[in-house]
């Protein structure tokens, strides 16, 4: 059957509506008509039109060519909202698009007329947002006006194109005639639930043009094929877009902008940058340049670095260092080569690829070598590599548009489908599966997030829930659940004063490309670092409700770890305009959630989250009187702290009151269970025959440790929970710990333990004598301890989360239309 891409542009659309490109004053494309004829004839396109907008001047260029004919693609406004909507017109004359456009502003009027002089029209990517007023009441306006629809663009999403395909092929006479009652308005034709389709590539750059086509049965001349679509006989097919595509179009056009209007037009010899955009941007160069072209490109390089009589500088001479470094480390199967000419699919995948890891690495090494040339003293160094970070990143610029550009409709799918699904019975409606993805900077290491994600991920695993708990770490700390994703980092980036953390630098694209496809109905987000602000941004740009857990007091911990309160509400401002993005805030507790609103945070969207714990492996069952013998610990009770050991947990108050009281040095011993950043300077600091630093425990030896102690000691003031207090209880233990934080929601205070003031050393002292020399009531609060943390879990509490329904009706209020009709 004969084919026909409906969709194609050239440099007659001269007005950008693109952002980088009006920023660059480029034009919307510089495709010239015949390149476009001759790659769609080779591409085996029967049949050629453009559709520039406004313009039909190419297409009578091409009028020489028998099988051309004049089409072109027209903006249109709903008067009632000034709603904008595209349509492409076929086999009109140039009077007629005069006459034509004089009714734009008034999409009735210009339907009449297109009706009036039989001219072929179709509804250009019905569900594009050009200017954020289309809603479900201009889609059901639509229906009703018009015919033919394009339902497969090549510079649109398959979700998308799916998407308009299934909902035109649920139509029903029933459902059209209610929407011409409700409306008001005349049907295009007699059987308005019979629609045309209509496909094209929506091309600009001269790369995609035939890949995606309209095909009609009985048709050997330009007219008789637009007569076959009149009649609703085409059939749509080709490829989808996809976000790379949509990207690398706009490269393509701003490279080709380069050529003809920046480099100059007298240059005969391209110099090296050239040559390598035309080879990465152009698929259809030859596979390698020619010697002669390679010595030519480096010649014009020298002459014109000779003529402007200046030496490469020290950043170009580190930025071309490092992008062949980039370069040459990447795998062979993410190189633009051995791909087939017309494969411009796993050409931008590959392309994508190249992109996001040459960028990333050259970024994360200008970062590092930026600080190297600081710590040495060398500032202009360090401030000139530092500078170059910025506009690499811009490189990506083109990507985050297509990705927002592409995926604006999916708030107005979900609200079309929640409108027509029931009455079409459309079958996407109400068959979606809660399908989380959970995000965290940190998955293996000692800490509560880790923990939490790996016995939430545990449960996912037992129940056959749908969830994915992506990270970027280093391969070594990676976890091997089958529930977790991880995207090797660039590298990582060392904390200042905190020497066991550091941040990673994730590999943005390739995680985006990841979430754009998969699928999720929502994210949670656990850590507010590179990861947590991927996620943040993916749930704004795919349009993905979001919850952000407040696990970890950063502020406090800032203050702690550096002693600045300026640094400390810095951090606050941080932490406020992170979780404000989120559609929904969990705090660890009642406590955290009154300090949350008490600086600044929406209370109204705070809800608590409820962690667990695994009874029967923290159980008093697993006691053992020798467990301490390895650190030489004889006397007995044993008060026991067991979590981090570094500067924000408070533990030089616990040190001071134990060896303050000879009493309890003589008859108890306090063992510190963990390792971090301050356990040398703890060590070194307190000396004696009942203290022992013990080390980092897990497993069985973690679980004998709890329950072979007699009390649990946790002074912490930032903990926004508290894992190891819950642990305590479920062991046995009663627990003593500050009235800041989430710890003290997790006891009951006289009864499975004790609250009192963080930093009263004093406070302190007497309340380990107080549980260490009274047996009774020890072993009193022992079991209330046991018998309130067996309510708590982890199954329980996932069943909880992955339940809870927090978000509000996403129902925006729709203001009431008064139709403007002709």
């Amino acid at each position: 059957m004969p084919r026909v891409d409906l969709r194609v542009h050239s440099r007659y659309s001269d007005r950008p509506t693109n952002f980088f490109l009006k920023r660059l004053k480029a034009p919307e494309s510089l495709t010239e008509p015949e390149a476009a004829y001759a790659l769609a004839k080779r591409r085996g396109m029967d049949f050629f039109t453009l559709t520039d907008s406004d313009n039909i001047a190419g297409c009578l260029q091409l009028a020489h060519h028998g099988d051309v004919f004049t089409s072109c693609e027209t903006t249109v406004e709903f008067p009632e909202d000034e709603c904008m909507i595209e349509l492409l017109l076929f086999g009109l004359r140039e009077g007629q698009l005069q006459h034509l456009l004089g009714y734009r502003r008034n999409i009735y009027q210009v339907r009449d007329y297109l009706l009036s002089e039989g001219i072929l029209h179709a509804v250009a990517a019905p569900l594009d947002i050009l200017n954020l007023r289309l809603s479900p009441d201009h889609i059901e306006r639509l229906l009703l006006l018009f015919d033919h629809f394009e339902t497969r663009s090549g510079a649109r999403h398959p979700r998308t194109n799916n998407y308009v395909t299934t909902l035109l092929d649920h139509l029903t006479p029933e459902f059209m005639n209610e929407l011409q009652k409700k409306w008001g308005i005349e049907p295009a034709s007699p059987r308005p639930w019979q629609k045309g389709y209509l496909g094209g590539s929506g091309d600009y750059c001269c790369q995609y043009i035939g890949l995606t086509w309209t095909e009609a049965a009985k048709a050997s001349t330009p007219a008789e094929f637009l007569t076959e679509l009149q009649r609703k006989s085409g059939s749509p097919g080709g490829v989808h877009g996809t976000s790379l595509g949509a990207a690398h179009s706009m490269y393509r056009v701003a490279f080709q902008y380069y050529q003809k209007n920046l480099r100059g037009r007298n240059v005969r010899e391209p110099d090296i940058v050239t040559l390598v955009l035309s080879r990465v941007l152009q698929p259809d160069m030859p596979r390698r340049p020619r010697l002669r072209q390679l010595i030519a490109a480096v010649a014009n390089m020298i002459s014109s670095a000779l003529r402007m009589r200046r030496r490469t500088t020290f950043l170009e001479r580190r930025l071309v260092r490092e992008f062949l470094l980039a370069y040459n480390a990447l795998p062979p199967g993410e190189r633009l080569r051995d791909i087939a000419r017309d494969d411009l699919i796993t050409f931008d995948e590959r392309l994508c690829a190249l992109v996001d890891r040459v960028i990333g690495r050259v970024t994360y090494r200008l970062f590092l070598q930026a600080s190297r040339e600081f710590d040495r003293g060398h500032f202009v160094n360090a401030v000139t590599l530092g500078s170059a970070i910025l506009p690499l990143q811009a490189v990506m610029g083109p990507y985050l548009y297509a990705f927002d550009k592409l995926n604006k409709d999916r708030s107005l799918i979900a609200q079309l489908d929640e409108r027509f699904g029931r009455p079409l019975e459309l079958p996407s409606h109400g068959s979606r599966r809660k399908k989380i993805a959970w995000f965290s900077d940190t998955v293996n290491d000692v800490n509560g997030v880790s923990l939490t994600l790996n016995k939430m991920a545990d449960v996912a695993e037992a129940l056959d829930a749908d969830l994915t708990i992506i990270s970027s770490v280093i391969p070594e700390k990676a976890s091997p659940k089958s529930k977790f994703l991880n995207f090797e980092p660039m590298g990582e980036i060392p904390v200042p004063d905190y020497d066991l953390q550091k941040l990673t630098v994730p590999p943005g694209i390739r995680i985006l490309r990841y979430l754009e496809t998969a699928g999720f109905s929502e994210y949670v987000i656990s850590t507010p670092g590179p990861v947590g602000l991927i996620a943040m941004f993916a749930a704004r740009l795919f349009h993905v409700p979001c919850r952000a857990i407040y696990h970890n007091d950063f502020p406090q911990h800032v203050r702690h770890i550096t002693g600045d309160e300026g640094l400390e509400a810095a951090t606050w401002i941080y932490m406020r305009w992170f979780y404000g993005k989120a559609d929904v805030i969990y705090s660890p507790s009642a406590f955290y959630r009154d300090q949350l609103v008490e600086h600044g945070f929406d209370g109204s969207k705070i809800f608590l989250f409820n962690r667990g714990t695994d009874l029967e492996f923290f159980n008093p069952r697993h006691h053992d009187e020798a467990y301490w013998e390895p650190w030489k610990l004889k006397n007995r009770p044993v008060l026991v702290y067991i979590g981090r050991i570094s500067r924000e947990k408070n533990l030089d108050v616990l040190l001071k009151a134990f060896l303050s009281d000879p009493d309890l040095c003589a008859r108890t011993s306090l063992a510190m269970v963990g390792d971090g950043p301050y356990l040398n300077e703890l060590r070194a600091r307190y000396v004696h025959p009942s203290v022992a630093f013990c080390g980092f425990q897990k497993g069985k030896s973690l679980a004998r440790a709890y329950a072979s102690a007699d009390v649990f000691v946790f002074p912490s003031t930032t903990d926004t929970y508290g894992n190891s207090v819950l642990e305590a209880q479920a062991s046995g233990l009663p627990a003593i710990v500050s009235d800041e934080g989430g710890p003290k929601d997790i006891i009951t205070p006289g009864e499975s333990g004790i609250v009192l003031p963080g930093h009263d050393v004093e406070g302190w002292r007497a309340a380990m004598r107080e549980l260490a020399f009274n047996s009774e009531k020890r072993l009193r609060m022992a079991a209330a301890a046991r018998a309130r943390a067996t309510t708590r879990d982890w199954t329980t509490a996932f069943h909880e989360f992955w339940n809870h329904q927090p978000y509000q009706a996403a129902t925006r209020p729709q203001p009431r239309t008064t139709l403007v009709r002709p």
